[in-house]
């Protein structure tokens, strides 16, 4: 598990990399026999490994590319 830093608040993160997932994360995905997917009211989100989900402030995941979260977040831990 990592944690980052955003300017004004400091988040959970998660790396999708096969392993153990926290809770929040298990909450609001599905594995099926061809990824983990990211599950949304507007549909699923299909997560590629390297790729990121981010603990918002209201605790719903928000996904993120790797490039994305270098760009926006400094990891702290």
């Amino acid at each position: 598990m990592t944690t980052a830093r955003l300017k004004i608040a400091t988040r959970e993160v998660w790396q999708y990399d096969g392993g153990m997932m926290p809770g929040w994360v298990l909450d609001h995905t599905e594995r099926h026999s061809d990824g983990l997917y990211l599950v949304r009211r507007s549909g699923k989100q299909r997560i590629e490994p390297g790729e990121y989900l981010i603990r918002d402030l209201d605790g719903d995941p928000e996904w993120m590319t790797a490039d994305e979260f270098n760009r926006d977040y400094e990891t702290i831990t």
